[in-house]
């Protein structure tokens, strides 16, 4: 019997900015902006190569790195080029963006443009805790879920003032964004961005309920 999607994912609700998995284990991601190691002077690479070997040796608990490559949705920044050209008077200004349109469109046409994203997956662990399903009423043991939600944010805390220390500014995602990365990460064929955004918004609604 072929399995469905929605059986194949291990996240049974979303709260706190955190994944629930079907174990009752914890989930924060972040998301990672990543660096131009090649443009860092050998002083400065030395530093941040020092600096993540410190964060990496500090760790006490698993941690996944999460590394996504995906088509970049670049007719959005086009869009917005001709909103300006519309809106521009300068002559000189409107001919270049007009160029500038026209080199953007003939070189997506020609070349494969990829957008990679960072993210670090922080896992907290415990016993099974009785949670939720979409759709279902069945209420999670409050008391258990923000205990294991405490330790949870102490690791978060720790990652994020180390990959800061090495000029990183990690962000959390939030119930959103999260949900938001699940449909993308289950639909490749989409460019990176174009996730139906008012579907997201009923699913959001229907968890808070």
């Amino acid at each position: 019997m072929v399995k469905t999607t929605a059986s194949l994912i291990q996240v049974k609700d979303i709260k706190n900015d955190t994944l629930i998995l079907e174990d009752g284990s914890l989930r924060a991601i972040l998301a990672v902006p990543g660096i131009n190691f090649t443009l860092l002077s050998e002083q400065e690479k030395e530093a941040v190569v020092g600096a993540f070997k410190e964060f990496l040796d500090g760790l006490d608990f698993n941690l996944q790195i999460l590394v996504v490559s995906r088509y970049a949705y670049i007719e959005g920044y086009l869009n917005y080029l001709k909103e300006r050209l519309e809106v521009e008077d300068e002559p000189l200004i409107k001919l270049q963006l007009e160029e500038y349109i026209k080199f953007i469109q003939s070189y997506v046409e020609t070349h494969k443009i990829m957008k990679k994203i960072f993210y670090i997956v922080v896992p907290y662990e415990g016993e099974v805790i009785e949670i939720k399903k979409f759709g279902k009423k069945t209420k999670i043991k409050e008391e258990e879920f923000y205990t294991k939600l405490e330790q949870l944010e102490t690791r978060v805390i720790y990652i994020t003032e180390k990959l800061s220390a090495i000029g990183l500014q990690p962000i959390r995602l939030n119930n959103y964004e999260l949900l938001q990365l699940l449909y993308e990460m289950y639909n490749p064929s989409l460019r990176w961005g174009l996730a139906p955004i008012k579907l997201f918004e009923e699913l959001i609604e229907s968890l808070e309920e």
